[in-house]
């Protein structure tokens, strides 16, 4: 016998009006904390419904934010690797800086309701994200460029962009492109 999974249903009803609730909280917050009972409340949904999918706050957020992410900036394809890193982190210096991050100001707003001793969401929204990287790695790869793990794009590029604006020091697009630079170099 075969089980098929059906396309929609509430669940997935449910997934979206959440996602959606929760994009346009993190509009109007732009940097406030926001809670599950809100996002519950805006998605005309019980919050246990919630609690089924993501284990806390931070790790809806998060999802919601990822997927604004790719859908607005999605991963360049220039031709080579430098000229996508390049384009890809000073999109994302310029974006960091300007305060529009909604990753950003997200996961900033959230982290405090992060409980002392609590475990952390994970990683797993940002998975899609990992996925598009890996897609212009592998390109590159066809390309027969030599091309890093995603992990050391993300630890030499990406997270010092975010660091710095965590220290109140907002790289720019020089910057960014330094990092490229380092990375590949």
């Amino acid at each position: 016998m075969t089980v098929r999974s059906r396309p929609g249903g509430r669940t997935a009803r449910t997934k979206e009006a959440a996602l959606e609730a929760a994009t346009a909280l993190m509009a109007e917050r732009k940097g406030e904390a926001i809670t599950m009972a809100e996002v519950a409340e805006r998605a005309g949904v019980a919050p246990t419904s919630l609690y089924r999918r993501w284990p806390d706050v931070r790790a809806l957020i998060a999802e919601a934010a990822v997927g604004q992410l790719m859908r607005e900036q999605p991963m360049p394809d220039t031709g080579s690797l430098r000229g996508d890193l390049c384009a890809w982190a000073r999109a994302a210096a310029q974006q960091i800086a300007s305060g529009e991050s909604v990753l950003f100001q997200a996961l900033a707003a959230n982290a405090a309701s992060a409980g002392a001793g609590r475990k952390a969401s994970g990683a797993e929204p940002l998975q899609p994200r990992g996925r598009q990287i890996a897609a212009m790695l592998e390109r590159a790869r066809e390309r027969a460029e030599a091309a890093p793990p995603v992990a050391d794009v993300l630890d030499h590029v990406l997270a010092p962009l975010y660091m710095r604006a965590l220290f109140g020091a907002p790289a720019d697009a020089d910057y960014a492109e330094k990092l490229v630079d380092r990375l590949l170099g």
